[in-house]
């Protein structure tokens, strides 16, 4: 399994250059990356002295991305809990840790247990309103073939651990939520987010819909939309389908994005609780693997083979480059979540042919550009 990551690996790369390439004749972006930042600074050196002496909370924070955690494995997931918390999880060795603000981690569980460490991969992860965490996890299947477009993998009667987990907030104890082996067809569960009610919005990868599991443990496939799917021939070069979802603060819309045919997705919550027609909020990326939303509901995704992260005002019509490679330390980056003003990113490091070569680090990143303050294209 390991060499066949390591050769997707090597595959993926070369789509992600190629994507770089189409994508920077495809589109005209409003780069607010390490060059400008170095000229707005340049002339904050020299502003009138009554602009100078206002006080410290008119000015916007100066832009910095720097490595907050050093860690062990790859991270995938990052959420963030009610008390300001911060959680990764580790996606070849399923642990997930607690990240600390002086850069050291802790360690919270093995998902799905210690003895499958290895087994499969943790991805999403994401808290309830009591603080509880709940974490998608795909299992390894020698089945596994993410450029097949069957995805014989959906089809492995052997794997009945893929789905969704909990840990409890107060005992850490892991439980699972819904499995295939609890008799449901999750494919390759990919991320969650989850509403105050408690109801469970599941990303399928290669199922190439969402799922929605509410409180009772009713699993229903809530979205199988096309825009959700992939093209005969994707844009991306590889049959994959939703990836990453994130709700709004009024919880009233689910904001998706797919890898096969990269799209930045609106999906309404109608009042009965089923999905409405999706909205196209942007297109023309390399790529995506990662959402988040600020307060101003601005949308960040990331590109993750381009080692870039985007910002998209909240209709899609302006677009910026928050941080790419040449302004901050990304490697794969791909989950992102937004706390206290400040953007964190899990790099993944997925382009290199062994994960133990990537950076495996947590980057945060202060006075990132926000679309909606910006200049549009």
């Amino acid at each position: 399994m390991q060499k066949t990551l390591g050769i997707l690996s090597i595959l993926l790369m070369g789509v992600g250059i190629v994507a770089h390439v189409v994508m920077a004749q495809a589109i005209e972006e409003v780069d607010l990356g390490a060059q400008e930042i170095q000229e707005s600074q340049a002339e904050a050196e020299v502003m009138p002295q009554a602009e100078a002496e206002a006080p410290a909370e008119m000015l916007a924070e100066a832009f910095s991305a720097q490595v907050y955690t050093q860690l062990p494995d790859t991270p995938e997931g990052i959420g963030v809990d009610s008390q300001g918390n911060l959680y990764a999880s580790l996606f070849n060795t399923g642990e997930i840790v607690q990240l600390k603000e002086d850069g050291q981690y802790v360690h919270i569980a093995w998902v799905p247990a210690e003895a499958d460490s290895g087994k499969g991969h943790v991805l999403g992860i994401a808290s309830d309103k009591d603080d509880n965490l709940y974490v998608a996890y795909k299992a390894r299947s020698k089945y596994d073939r993410v450029g097949d477009p069957r995805h014989p993998a959906c089809r492995d009667a052997t794997d009945v651990t893929s789905g969704v987990y909990r840990i409890d907030a107060e005992t850490r104890e892991v439980t699972p939520v819904a499995t295939r082996g609890d008799g449901w067809p999750f494919c390759f569960p990919d991320d969650v987010a989850i509403d105050d009610v408690g109801n469970i919005y599941l990303a399928d990868l290669t199922y190439a819909g969402i799922w929605k599991i509410t409180l009772d443990g009713g699993v229903t496939l809530w979205s199988e939309h096309p825009l959700l799917h992939w093209s005969a021939t994707p844009y991306s070069g590889f049959p994959l389908g939703v990836n990453v979802l994130a709700l709004d603060a009024g919880q009233r819309n689910i904001y998706a994005a797919t890898s096969g045919d990269p799209l930045v997705l609106r999906i309404p919550i109608q009042s009965d609780g089923r999905a409405g027609e999706p909205l196209v909020i942007s297109r023309g990326h390399s790529l995506l693997d990662g959402i988040a939303l600020d307060e101003e509901g601005n949308i960040y995704v990331s590109e993750i083979f381009r080692n870039e992260i985007i910002g998209l005002s909240p209709d899609g019509s302006r677009r910026v480059v928050v941080a790419n490679k040449q302004s901050a330390p990304l490697d794969g980056n791909a989950s992102l979540v937004i706390h206290a003003g400040i953007l964190y990113v899990a790099n993944l490091g997925f382009a290199h042919s062994r994960w133990q070569d990537a950076d495996r680090t947590v980057v945060a990143i202060r006075g990132f550009p926000r679309p909606s303050q910006s200049p549009g294209n």
